[in-house]
């Protein structure tokens, strides 16, 4: 006899009206829970919940016993299981609210009114990503904070609470950008990790999580240190999973980024002939139907195109053109990653105009720029890129049609994207360049005088930016001869 049948006939010989009914019914809709954790039949689940409604009303709130507050728990614990199951909102609505009565009977210093706040917490956050309602995150966040407050280093469900308010505080990083809740996410994420060594079922995902969030404030705070440790954990989370993991595309992608950022930043090749070779076994990893098969297409060919620019192989700018136009076909119009992907390939049809000379390629990249500025509104990331780019055909169309109105929109749309360039930012020395070739252009070109004292000064300073041993030097210096 299973334990559900046995909780059934003590049930039995308990009718309505009995002192020990109460009692019966909740150990029954218990038994009646974890087969359902057990088989996933939702007959058990909906059984459970029907048990506990009536335990409950066997269980007033002047109940002396203090068996409400189980009870509510349970209740609220089963419908949010429920919701999760079927979806219906109603149930996350109720466990809510029962989830709010728990905290009022079991005040600061119930011995379980750690398990009640965690709970609460959960159920608002799982509203917050059906609904979007930023006050039910901020709630959320608050009761599990409270919660792992009473859940100090040693408490055995220490670990759940720092899971759930990872990902409550990643989720607000994602739509405000606050730094403090990064930086609050790393210090969690360490604290994760010490609970997790290696062998733990969950030091894998811990490694990727913190490698994770490092590389995010790196991008925030540009502090080397962070890229690098983000880099040495991903190595280390690679080697736990090897060919075969079905989470090692992630791990190859996470990676791949960060040896593309740090090239940008330092220019070692050996980084960036690495994120090319990661980049690949990724996409054979993501094959056609994965819902990351356009994002690793695109970084892909961005890492290409990087290569192409120091090595000036057209094979190499060949292939990163038929990726970005597989990407595109993989993000259309109202997809949010189609202005990067059409960012990149504007840029590949200019570098190939610059060796072909063919004017379809240049007229198409000032097509796909325009339309990425559309789709890249001023607080965008990319509105720099798309200005540079558009500003940088425009400049070339100049030499073909000596048109001194393509010369003038270079100009005005390279100043504004040096604008969106401060001291400071990766691009700086890109727009510094451009612009500076402009002004220059437009003095030999049209016998504009004025500018190319400016032009020689941004050209001085996209040098120091690019100091010796940096693959864009050679460019600058050659401009400034």
């Amino acid at each position: 006899m299973d334990d559900v049948s046995r909780k059934r006939e003590k049930l039995e010989r308990c009718p309505p009206g009995h002192a020990g009914r109460d009692v019966t019914l909740y150990d029954l809709a218990r038994a009646l829970y974890k087969r359902f954790e057990e088989e996933h039949k939702i007959d058990d689940l909906n059984e459970a919940i029907t048990l506990h409604r009536d335990a409950l009303e066997l269980r007033p709130v002047e109940n002396e016993d203090g068996d409400r507050p189980d009870s509510i728990h349970n209740l609220a614990y089963c419908l949010y299981r429920r919701y999760r199951k079927l979806r219906a909102v109603h149930d996350l609505e109720e466990a809510i609210t029962i989830g709010r009565e728990v905290l009022v009977l079991c005040p600061p210093g119930h011995p379980h009114r750690d398990f009640f706040l965690n709970n609460l917490g959960v159920y608002l956050n799982e509203r917050f990503e059906k609904q979007a309602e930023v006050c039910d995150l901020e709630e959320a966040i608050q009761l599990l904070r409270a919660a792992l407050e009473l859940r100090p280093p040693g408490h055995r469900s220490r670990s759940s609470s720092l899971r759930r308010l990872t990902r409550c505080l990643s989720s607000r990083y994602e739509s405000q950008g606050l730094t403090a809740d990064l930086e609050e996410l790393v210090t969690l994420r360490r604290a994760e990790l010490e609970l997790y060594p290696r062998g733990h079922s969950d030091h894998v995902a811990s490694l990727h999580n913190l490698a994770c969030d490092l590389r995010r404030r790196y991008a925030k705070t540009a502090a080397i240190t962070d890229l690098e440790e983000s880099i040495q954990l991903h190595r280390a989370d690679l080697e736990l999973r090897p060919p075969g993991h079905r989470d090692r595309s992630s791990t190859l992608h996470e990676l791949t980024l960060c040896l593309s950022t740090r090239y940008d930043r330092l220019g070692m090749v050996a980084d960036l002939e690495e994120a090319i070779e990661f980049g690949r076994e990724t996409l054979e990893l993501r094959a056609q139907g994965h819902p990351s098969r356009g994002e690793s297409l695109h970084d892909l060919a961005c890492n290409l195109r990087k290569r192409f620019v120091t090595q000036a192989a057209m094979q190499d700018l060949e292939e990163t053109i038929e990726l970005l136009r597989a990407a595109l076909k993989l993000r259309p119009i109202g997809h949010l990653g189609r202005s990067s992907s059409l960012c990149e390939l504007a840029l590949c049809l200019s570098h190939r105009h610059d060796k072909y000379r063919v004017v379809e390629d240049l007229e198409e990249s000032v097509t796909l720029g325009r339309e990425a500025l559309e789709l890249c509104p001023l607080e965008h990331p990319n509105h720099g890129m798309c200005l540079r780019i558009l500003g940088r055909n425009f400049r070339k169309s100049s030499v073909q049609t000596d048109a001194i109105r393509d010369s003038e929109e270079s100009i005005e749309l390279l100043r504004r994207a040096l604008e969106l360039h401060p001291i400071g930012h990766p691009d700086r020395s890109s727009s510094l360049y451009e612009l500076a070739l402009c002004l220059s252009l437009r003095h030999d070109t049209h016998g504009v005088a004025d500018g190319l004292e400016e032009a020689i000064l941004l050209g001085r300073e996209a040098l120091e930016l690019r100091p010796p041993g940096h693959p864009d030097r050679g460019i600058i210096l050659h401009s400034l001869a």
